[in-house]
């Protein structure tokens, strides 16, 4: 037994070291990281990718196609759940996604950079044990998404003057009780006529909170996770790893995080205006969102003025 142990600590620690000197341990932080490439077919790398979060201790408990050849884990583990229970709003950094996509004969493997989420959602950790660990059971070999961004600088996120940081919640209604409130959210997002499905919901540990993960698969753009993303990543890796949508149940009342700061958060070097892609083609995204969300959420709503789209003050 000790052996073992020992041997396991050996290669944690080379694997850290190999980390450090390619570059991938540093002070700033890319939204995204690609993990090892898998041979083969989306739905059969799935199946591996999901025995090897499993073998490093996640809990895949979310798994959807939001586009041909796409497929979207949603994982967490009891790393991310203290976390999140010890964190104010901590219900959003309770999870993770992972993404693949199938690129030629081979199947791109992507995840959210766990320490990225931690200082963008400002959450009570740094999250480095939690990224070793995915690291380790995918592989880390680059990052993409942004240009790096120091911690300081994700824990105050705002793409601009004038927008929305982690701390503008969008009010989505409120439900009357805690228990009322997730088993109407979880049945209204569940494969009805709004264009939603369910892809997981997770109550928080100790708390009268929970997570869930919205797909939003309309037939408008403004509303549709993979036309969002297509629309501002072109090339494989595509960042399908921003998806699901989140919805947070805290207490009675239901929430989620504007489109204009968490697009803004998971794509900062997207411009404002120009180009083949910006926030501007995007300007009627996140009023829609959140008009779609409330449906789903079907609450009482006290704050329900429009907050205008991207390009607008």
């Amino acid at each position: 037994m000790g052996k073992n142990r020992a041997i396991r600590m050996m290669g944690a620690g080379l694997f850290c070291l190999g980390l450090l000197f390619s570059g991938l341990v540093r002070a700033e932080f890319q939204p995204f990281v690609q993990g090892t490439p898998i041979e083969g077919a989306v739905d059969t790398a799935a199946a591996t990718t999901v025995g090897q979060l499993s073998a490093a201790g996640f809990e895949v408990i979310g798994d959807y196609a939001p586009a041909d050849g796409v497929r979207v884990l949603v994982v967490t583990s009891d790393a991310l759940l203290d976390t999140a229970a010890r964190s104010p709003r901590g219900g959003y950094g309770a999870v993770l996604s992972v993404a693949l996509e199938q690129d030629g004969d081979t199947v791109r493997v992507s995840y959210q950079d766990p320490r990225y989420v931690a200082h963008g959602y400002r959450l009570e950790s740094d999250n480095e044990s939690v990224f070793q660990s995915v690291a380790g059971a995918l592989g880390a070999t680059g990052y993409f998404g942004a240009e790096p961004i120091s911690e300081a600088n994700l824990r105050t996120f705002q793409y601009a003057f004038g927008l929305e940081t982690f701390r503008d919640a969008v009010d989505l209604g409120g439900l009357g009780s805690f228990e009322r409130g997730r088993q109407q959210i979880a049945e209204r997002a569940d494969g009805g006529d709004l264009g939603t499905d369910l892809v997981y919901q997770l109550r928080i540990p100790g708390k009268e909170q929970m997570l869930f993960g919205v797909a939003m698969q309309t037939d408008d753009a403004d509303t549709n996770g993979a036309a969002l993303v297509q629309s501002v990543d072109k090339e494989a890796p595509r960042a399908y790893a921003f998806l699901p949508y989140p919805v947070l149940l805290d207490g009675s009342s239901a929430e989620t995080l504007n489109l204009r700061f968490r697009m803004a958060l998971f794509f900062p070097d997207l411009p404002m205006m120009g180009g083949e892609a910006s926030f501007f083609k995007l300007r009627s995204a996140p009023d829609a969102i959140n008009a779609l969300l409330r449906d789903v959420v079907d609450g009482r709503v006290f704050d329900d003025e429009p907050v205008g789209g991207f390009g607008t003050f």
